[in-house]
C-alpha cells in the first residue's frame, strides 16, 4: 500500500495538471519557415461565432480550405495527423456552424442548412483573402464536407483554384442501395438484408445501416479511441471545447436529413471548371466507391480529373494512410502552382 500511494499521487498530480492546463486559453503552436503563420481566429460568420485554424510554413504558400464531415465532426484537434501538409500550404481548419468550438450552447440546428454553409463559406474565403492573401485558394471536403465543397467551386470557381473530394458525397440513398448490396455479402444474417433501400429515409434506419456497416470494415475503420491521445493534447481545445465537439458530432446529419434525402450530386453538379482529385477508400461503404466513381465519370472537367482509391482505407484515408494523402494532395497543389504561374 505504501509503494503505490506515491506512485497514485503521481498520477493525480498528472491528471490534475492536465486539467488545469486545459483551462488556459487556447492557442495554437508556432511554426517555423520562411513566412510562417499560425492564427486560431474567432469570427462572425453567418451570424455566429465560428473559429478557424490557420497554419502554414509559407503565408504565401497556397491556401488549402479544409471542410471537415459530419456535419458536426470538427477535425481542427486532431489537425497534426496531416500537419506536413503545412510546408506546402497554408491549411485551414474551419470548426463549421454547430462543430467543435463553433457550437455554442445556444446554436440552433435549423440554421444547419446547405445554402448556409456554402454563404459562411463564402464569408469564410474573404476573410482569408483579407488575413492571408491572394494566393491560389483549394477547397478540400471530406464526407459530408463534400456537399458544400463541391458546389461551392463549382458555383464561384474564380474564386478557387482546385476542389479536391475526399469520402465524395453523391446521392445518398443510391448510396444506401450499393451499401445494403455489400452488406448481404459480407453480414447476410443482418437484420437490414433485404430491406428496400426507400426504408432508410427513416434517420434512425440508416444510423442503424451506417453503424453495421463500420462495424464491418466499411467505415472509418479508425477507432475514435485511437485519436483521443491526439485530440486531448491540442493547445486550439480547451476543455469546454470537447463537450462541444460531441455534442455536435452526436448532433450528426439529424439536422439535414431532408437535404440528405432530396440533394443529388449528379443532376446539380455535372460541370467542374477547375481542377478536380477525387480521393476514395477502396473499402468505403459509407460514400460507395462505385457510385463516386459513377459521378467521377459523368461530370466534365475541362481543366482536367483525377480519382486515386486507396487500397488500405475507408472512409478516412487521411487517417489510414497518411504519408501518401498527404503526397497525393501536395502533388496536386503543385501542378496547380505551375499551371498558374506559366
Amino acid at each position: 500500500m505504501n509503494v503505490l500511494r506515491p506512485a497514485a499521487l503521481v498520477v493525480l498530480a498528472l491528471i490534475a495538471s492536465g486539467l488545469l492546463w486545459k483551462t488556459l486559453p487556447a492557442r495554437t503552436a508556432r511554426l517555423t519557415g520562411p513566412d510562417p503563420i499560425a492564427e486560431l481566429i474567432p469570427a462572425e460568420i453567418g451570424g455566429i461565432r465560428q473559429w478557424l485554424l490557420v497554419r502554414g510554413a509559407d503565408r504565401n504558400a497556397p491556401i488549402l480550405l479544409w471542410l471537415h464531415g459530419g456535419p458536426g465532426s470538427a477535425q481542427m484537434p486532431i489537425h497534426g495527423v496531416t500537419a506536413a501538409l503545412e510546408r506546402d500550404f497554408v491549411v485551414v481548419h474551419w470548426d463549421q456552424r454547430g462543430a467543435g468550438k463553433s457550437n455554442p450552447p445556444d446554436f440552433d440546428p435549423a440554421t444547419m442548412t446547405l445554402d448556409r454553409f456554402i454563404a459562411d463559406a463564402r464569408e469564410v474565403t474573404a476573410l482569408l483573402r483579407d488575413r492571408v492573401g491572394d494566393q491560389p485558394m483549394i477547397v478540400l471536403g471530406h464526407s459530408c464536407g463534400t456537399m458544400p465543397g463541391a458546389r461551392l467551386v463549382a458555383s464561384w470557381p474564380d474564386d478557387y483554384a482546385g476542389y479536391i473530394g475526399v469520402g465524395q458525397q453523391v446521392d445518398t440513398i443510391q448510396g444506401v442501395t450499393l451499401a445494403l448490396d455489400w452488406l448481404g455479402e459480407v453480414a447476410p444474417d443482418s437484420d437490414l438484408v433485404g430491406l428496400e433501400s426507400g426504408a432508410f429515409r427513416d434517420h434512425d434506419l440508416y444510423l442503424h445501416l451506417m453503424k453495421q456497416v463500420e462495424a464491418h470494415g466499411g467505415g472509418m475503420n479508425v477507432s475514435l479511441l485511437s485519436m483521443l491521445p491526439r485530440a486531448l493534447t491540442a493547445p486550439e481545445y480547451r476543455l469546454p471545447d470537447y463537450w462541444r465537439w460531441l455534442d455536435g458530432a452526436n448532433r450528426g446529419s439529424g439536422a439535414m436529413w431532408p437535404e440528405y434525402l432530396s440533394r443529388d450530386l449528379i443532376a446539380e453538379v455535372q460541370h467542374m471548371p477547375v481542377p478536380m482529385l477525387l480521393i476514395a477508400g477502396a473499402s468505403d461503404w459509407n460514400t460507395p466507391v462505385p457510385l463516386v466513381q459513377y459521378w467521377f465519370n459523368a461530370v466534365e472537367a475541362p481543366q482536367g480529373k483525377r480519382m486515386e482509391i486507396f487500397a488500405a482505407s475507408g472512409h478516412a484515408p487521411f487517417l489510414t494512410e497518411t504519408e501518401r494523402f498527404v503526397e497525393t494532395v501536395r502533388r496536386f497543389g503543385a501542378e496547380l502552382t505551375r499551371e498558374t504561374t506559366e
